[in-house]
């Protein structure tokens, strides 16, 4: 029994360093959205956030190898597990892309557009910690975990508020503007879609919850 218990406590710290690194990374790019908001963005915390999927995928390897070295995957299907880490390689992954998008944007935000940025990268930070919290819940609590998703959701159609404010704001800018606002509506969507993104990974994970017995 004590040797089961070893096998599980080593895939769960496993899957704890994967986690960890996610929403670090994830946490660093909503900082960096703050800087930018306040017109001084760290290029060199962009680095961090683009080092941290680095070390994320190095986590989610060792992740992959422990599960499949003995079959570990309890309370789950390996198979499921497996998607599981692979969707939250996706976050990482997309706090990767919007980093190296920001280390390249060449202007200062609208001004008018501040308070609503900050309000869709607040919703985007609390998107993913959420995320992160549910596939933890996941592996003890499945009704917590259930509740979580629906938070989930709320948080998205907020979000898309936010982001349909950002847009309206910036789409009526003078002509002589206009590759300053496409790049800018680019931050504003890709920082929706990855909250979007976030909600259809919660929606797979109460999918789950459905498929297996309760806990």
């Amino acid at each position: 029994m004590k040797f089961k218990k070893d096998k599980r406590s080593e895939l769960l710290n496993a899957a704890k360093d994967f986690h960890t690194e996610v929403l670090k990374g994830s946490d660093l790019l909503y900082e960096c959205i703050n800087d930018l908001i306040d017109g001084k963005l760290n290029k060199n915390k962009l680095e961090e956030v683009i080092q941290c999927e680095h070390i994320a995928d190095q986590a989610k390897e060792n992740y992959i190898n422990i599960l499949y070295k003995d079959k570990r995957a309890l309370p789950f299907l390996v198979e499921d597990r497996y998607r599981m880490i692979k969707y939250l390689d996706i976050v990482s992954d997309n706090s990767e892309e919007l980093a190296r998008g920001l280390k390249v944007y060449p202007y200062e935000l609208f001004d008018d557009i501040k308070l609503d940025m900050k309000t869709i990268n607040d919703l985007y930070q609390e998107t993913i910690e959420s995320l992160v919290e549910m596939v933890n819940l996941m592996e003890m609590d499945f009704k917590t975990a259930y509740q979580k998703s629906f938070h989930i959701e709320t948080l998205k159609r907020s979000a898309r508020e936010a982001k349909y404010k950002i847009l309206g704001l910036i789409y009526q800018k003078p002509q002589e503007k206009s590759l300053r606002v496409y790049l800018t509506s680019k931050i504003s969507i890709k920082i929706f879609d990855m909250i979007v993104r976030a909600e259809e990974i919660s929606d797979y994970l109460r999918s789950l919850i459905v498929k297996y017995p309760s806990k």
